[in-house]
């Protein structure tokens, strides 16, 4: 499968390191297909597939995996939401990098299967339904069982009878022996998702970057949303992601998850942060790492130009705050 276009195509996106790769599995998923693309692993070995988002992030908190690889993003469902709570909540791992694959999906069951017999469709739900107008038109009666990973499901096929289909991607459909019997099911021909691989640090600034970060305001009050944007519009900062979740801790509270383009090291998106922090509850940096996709040399200038002009500013107030209450001669 080609990956998506980069201005890095001679290496990985993040190296992989000293020890294994954990990623959401089992073998054959699009997550391992991922991992191997933003590492440049070639080594079954050095891949550790585990059942499911959680047990992956555990595994780099228990130091049995260097990184971790999880989907966050698909266009046709939004959010992977296990990944995004996971992160706000149970770790604090951060994210190294991100890429963006084109997912495409076969229907697949044992040899001999006819579509007209299929009593249950196994998959992932983020599959079953960017599938949904397929198997509405194909297979009303049969029964959607979810699965964690499309791999899982065509593993769980590969055990039972022609009377089960499942929703997976041609890699795994080959490595657990199913025939295929539909190609291209998704409901729109662009279905791709966005994967990130997490581990402990910040990585340096590349002038092409990315910083998520969850904020969790004081109170739900009118406004709240809108002061929280202000701060970055009047920085000239774009966000690429906003979304509210479920703080999990009161009925009807919530927290937003923000992209906004730029690092942490750089001079405005670093003032933005920190304003956000001074008037809100409290933030957590997921992440400020390279973004996915080739560098445009434009938008590049532009961000460069803009913080130029943030640190000619910043300089023209040191200045006169050098004078407040300088006298001549003194």
């Amino acid at each position: 499968m080609e990956g998506p276009e980069t201005d890095h195509a001679a290496g990985p996106i993040v190296p992989a390191g000293d020890g294994p790769v954990a990623y959401l599995g089992p073998a054959g998923t699009f997550t391992e297909t991922a991992a191997r693309m933003i590492t440049g692993i070639d080594d079954e070995q050095e891949l550790l597939p585990l059942g499911d988002i959680s047990e992956v992030l555990r595994a780099v908190d228990d130091d049995r995996a260097t990184r971790g690889v999880v989907p966050i993003e698909n266009t046709l469902e939004g959010s992977v939401t296990a990944t995004l709570d996971a992160l706000a909540f149970d770790t604090d791992l951060l994210i190294h990098g991100e890429l963006e694959l084109p997912v495409k999906l076969v229907a697949a069951g044992l040899e001999g299967v006819e579509l007209e017999a299929v009593e249950q469709v196994h998959s992932h739900p983020v599959a079953l339904a960017s599938c949904r107008r397929w198997l509405a038109a194909t297979l009303p009666e049969a029964e959607r069982v979810g699965a964690a990973s499309t791999a899982r499901a065509a593993e769980t096929v590969a055990g039972l009878d022609t009377r089960h289909l499942a929703i997976v991607n041609p890699l795994a459909a080959e490595r657990y022996g199913l025939e295929v019997v539909a190609r291209s099911i998704s409901d729109r021909a662009v279905n791709t998702t966005r994967f990130v691989i997490l581990g402990r640090h910040l990585p340096e600034p590349t002038g092409w970057d990315k910083t998520s970060v969850v904020v969790f305001i004081e109170a739900n009050r009118p406004g709240a949303l809108l002061k929280l944007l202000e701060i970055f519009a009047e920085r000239d900062l774009n966000l690429t992601k906003i979304e509210s979740r479920p703080t999990k801790a009161e009925l009807g509270e919530y927290c937003f998850f923000l992209d906004v383009e730029g690092h942490l090291a750089d001079e405005r998106v670093g003032d933005a942060l920190a304003a956000v922090k001074r008037t809100h509850r409290d933030v957590k940096v997921l992440g400020s790492y390279r973004r996915s996709g080739a560098r445009r040399p434009d938008e590049a200038a532009r961000i460069q130009t803009d913080d130029a002009a943030y640190r000619d500013a910043a300089d023209w107030l040191a200045a006169w705050r050098q004078r407040v209450g300088a006298t001549n001669g003194a």
